[in-house]
């Protein structure tokens, strides 16, 4: 079983987040802030800049007992963890195919574009970053416009980052709706 893309390739300027775009998003507030939604996407938030210490040594890996390894999955459980969420997402998970596997099994897996299954904030973001087989990364919706969809992803160039993506994306594998709880 191999592991998932490595996820510290540098980030296309175009994924970056503007200082305004940021100033906008963080200005639009969920309407109910103690939803587990906003506790997740609050969380992973205040996350942002954390960078790992050595390859792939990282708070979320220690937190996990896989220290050392890729954690983009493993940041994902992390974050869901402290919002007392982690059932939502089934459990702690550390390997990108096994957790898009749960997500199918539940039947809270939408491929992009799929009717009904657009991003939503909390949501659990699949992507294809190699862009040639299947869910190789993952990470955190934390907003959406009719344009793009905005993401805390761990592992991004061995940090946590906030990126955005066009809705349209061929990146985009599809997305986990959690089961909250």
């Amino acid at each position: 079983m191999t592991e998932s893309v490595d996820e510290t390739k540098p980030v296309d300027a175009s994924q970056e987040v503007t200082p305004a775009e940021l100033a906008v998003l963080d200005a639009v507030a969920l309407r109910d802030t103690n939803a587990p939604s906003a506790k997740v996407t609050r969380i992973a938030k205040k996350e942002v800049g954390y960078r790992e210490s050595r390859t792939n040594h990282t708070k979320y890996g220690r937190w996990y007992g896989a220290d050392g390894q890729e954690w983009c999955d493993v940041f994902v459980s992390w974050v869901f963890h402290q919002a007392g969420q982690l059932a939502a997402i089934g459990g702690k998970h550390k390997y990108v195919p096994d957790h898009l596997t749960w997500f199918k099994n539940q039947h809270r897996f939408y491929r992009r574009g799929a009717a009904g299954g657009g991003p939503r904030e909390g949501c659990v973001i699949f992507f294809d970053l190699n862009g040639h087989d299947g869910e190789d990364h993952i990470g955190i919706v934390t907003s959406y416009d009719d344009t793009y969809v905005y993401t805390v992803e761990g592992n991004r160039s061995d940090q946590v980052q906030r990126l955005k993506y066009p809705r349209t994306s061929h990146l985009i594998w599809g997305y986990g709706h959690p089961a909250w709880n």
